[in-house]
């Protein structure tokens, strides 16, 4: 991503639409082929992306749609941490009664 040059990727897009998402589809498949193991998940996450911008009827909207999303797994991921805090300090506290009857 620290080569990405939105000023070129701009530039094609308003001059050559086509080209533009010609040339998206090949990076976004590069990306994709550059992540082994990560493929499928990748894929069904770009097919969830693309859905959305086609469906939400404009930029904005499928902005704040797709931000909604990742809100949602931000979420799922703060109560999984927190369930897994809690089942660490069980465990802590497990091993340590059992190490002071020793």
């Amino acid at each position: 991503m620290g080569g990405f040059d939105f000023d070129y990727w701009k530039n094609l897009a308003e001059r050559d639409p086509v080209a533009y998402f010609e040339a998206r589809e090949r990076a976004l498949r590069q990306f994709i082929a550059s992540h082994p193991g990560q493929e499928a998940m990748l894929s069904e996450l770009q097919v969830h992306i693309d859905s959305t911008r086609v469906l939400a009827g404009g930029p904005v909207q499928a902005c704040r749609e797709l931000l909604g999303h990742v809100e949602d797994q931000l979420m799922l991921l703060s109560f999984k941490l927190l369930e897994l805090q809690r089942e660490a300090i069980a465990m802590q506290k497990l091993v340590g009664s059992n190490t002071a009857v020793r």
